[in-house]
């Protein structure tokens, strides 16, 4: 996303429901939820996922005590409504209010105006229904928005936005069109985009008592609004149907934020956004879940990022909602045969997936002709997959990183692996390194000492012990520590590993004995027990975190 865009409406605030530093009966929570899916253009794609993120946006906030709520769909939305609408919300709100400003739909770029600034040489913009660049009423620009919010909005008042859309982004792996669910809400790219939008007209309202109202090319960023990007720079932002049988699509940033609010965490108490456990959501924690789980989600291909002022992060969040507990047990993958080869395989009895009519409606494609067995995320994740042993391996490791997701806490630990960019798929023979960089919990005793644990989970579910080995001891690490673990070569079987990283303040004993007992068979099941043990018994001065591996011809 580009700069300006990035850092003032591609994201979601922090929270949605922050407790104001004011008496909490004065301070207020207003909304303004947009949402296009039907463009009627033949420039722009139909979205499916707006639908539904407006309507659960719509749910959280009033659930939170928000009564000053305006909802536009589709073709109520123009420069003129959207305008009129924070102008309006300007007006109401009094000092310590919230004002969570909503959008769901496609995300675009075109050629600046004014070159040379801060904000770089692209308008980032929102197409709305019925696009034309010379209709200034079809879309709306980021510089319209900084214009209204410095404009309309009291110092005094919060900005929280999130905008589910993005602009811009590549990938450095194919991705198999066979397999391949996601759906990027990307209006314009390259040649469709050599267009220069027309002149737009001025703030029509005269500025709100205590607004700034201002209108210069380069601007400084709003001190009054906590964001969240919804996808790193070069990245584009998805929707795809979510983790749950027969659930409609949704946009994976608005799907995370309201998962983080509503759902529980692996103690089962406290909410999943809540990663401390201390019984309240922090605008950095929430901030953190969602950067964790959608990439978790995209297979590293969509990254939030945060941009919070100094001091925001420990801004408290509340969440009345009722938390609820996640399924005991998820549905079985759905598999598409991709070629009649592979249909005796998957109609065997008693077998741990069920077999999809289309692919469209699969999680995995496998033709055994090939011996590949590709992702609904694109990946090849599995070659020279010739038995159902081999199949049930990939999905059992499968199901294990279905089951881990909701336990991610990378606020204390993160696994990164290299040398190549993020996403490389690495050809046999190939160097790769991985490392992990370990933070101290807030609190905890100086020189207080972690426990690292490292393994990784092969394509074919193969497990593979790497830290400590025999020359780190029990694996005690310094906290603030960046270690070098592994330094190795690819070898078969190939396809996509996950390499796990499991940051403890005591040494984890029994998943450590787990990983003994398993070394070098296909049982990442077994493992999933031990880790949540090991995560809940870690709360706030523990964490977990995963990396996809991509390798293969």
């Amino acid at each position: 996303m580009g700069s300006t865009w990035r850092r003032l409406a591609a994201g979601v605030a922090a929270s949605l429901f922050i407790t104001a530093l004011v008496s909490p009966v004065a301070a207020e929570t207003r909304a303004l939820l947009v949402g296009v899916w039907k463009f009627e253009s033949p420039m722009l794609k139909d979205l499916a996922g707006p639908e539904h993120d407006l309507a659960a946006m719509e749910t959280l906030v009033r659930a939170e005590g928000a009564r000053d709520v305006t909802v536009l769909r589709n073709d109520q939305v123009s420069r003129t409504t959207v305008e009129t609408a924070i102008h309006a919300l300007g007006l109401r709100s009094k000092p310590g209010d919230w004002i969570v400003l909503y959008y769901s739909g496609h995300g675009a770029e075109a050629d600046a105006a004014v070159r040379g600034t801060r904000d770089g040489d692209r308008d980032q913009f929102l197409p709305l229904a019925r696009f034309d660049p010379a209709d200034p009423e079809r879309y709306i620009v980021d510089k319209d928005f900084y214009a209204w919010l410095s404009r309309y909005v009291p110092g005094s008042v919060k900005v929280l936005m999130m905008a589910d859309a993005c602009h811009s982004g590549t990938l450095n792996r194919s991705a198999d069109a066979r397999a391949f669910r996601f759906t990027p809400r990307l209006g314009f790219r390259a040649a469709q985009a050599d267009f220069t939008l027309t002149a737009r007209p001025a703030p029509r309202f005269a500025a709100v008592l205590g607004g700034s109202g201002g209108t210069t090319v380069d601007r400084a960023d709003l001190p009054n609004l906590i964001y969240l990007a919804a996808a790193r720079d070069e990245q584009l932002a998805w929707e795809f149907p979510m983790p749950v049988e027969g659930a409609p699509p949704r946009g994976l940033l608005t799907y995370n934020v309201e998962q983080g609010l509503t759902t529980r965490g692996p103690d089962g108490r406290s909410l999943a956004a809540d990663l401390d456990g201390n019984g309240s959501v922090e605008v950095g924690e929430l901030a953190q879940y969602v950067a964790t789980q959608v990439r978790s989600f995209t297979a590293d291909r969509q990254e939030p990022q945060a941009f919070i002022p100094p001091g925001g992060e420990g801004l408290k969040l509340f969440a009345r909602v009722e938390a609820a507990a996640p399924p005991e047990t998820a549905p079985l993958p759905a598999i598409f045969a991709a070629d009649p080869a592979a249909q005796p395989m998957l109609a065997a009895a008693g077998a741990p997936w069920r077999v999809a009519a289309r692919a469209e409606a699969a999680d995995f494609v496998y033709d055994r002709t090939a011996g590949v067995l590709l992702r609904r995320s694109g990946d090849r994740v599995a070659q020279d997959v010739a038995t159902t042993a081999q199949l049930r391996g990939v999905l059992e490791k499968w199901d294990t990183i279905d089951r881990l997701r909701p336990l991610l806490d990378e606020t204390r630990v993160r696994l990164t692996l290299g040398p190549g960019a993020f996403g490389t798929r690495y050809v046999p023979g190939a160097q790769v390194d991985a490392s992990v960089t370990a933070a101290a919990a807030a609190g905890s005793t100086t020189g207080a000492s972690l426990y690292l644990t490292v393994f990784n989970l092969a394509s074919d579910g193969t497990v593979q012990a790497l830290y400590p080995s025999g020359q780190e001891g029990d694996g005690r690490i310094e906290p603030g520590a960046r270690l070098p673990l592994i330094e190795n070569r690819v070898t078969p079987p190939y396809g996509t590993d996950h390499v796990v990283a499991l940051l403890t303040p005591q040494a984890p004993v029994a998943l450590r004995a787990v990983l003994r007992a398993v070394e070098g068979q296909r049982a990442s099941g077994r493992l999933v027990a031990p880790l949540k043990q090991a995560v809940v018994a870690a709360g706030a001065a523990g964490g977990l975190s995963v990396a996809e591996l991509y390798t293969g011809r």
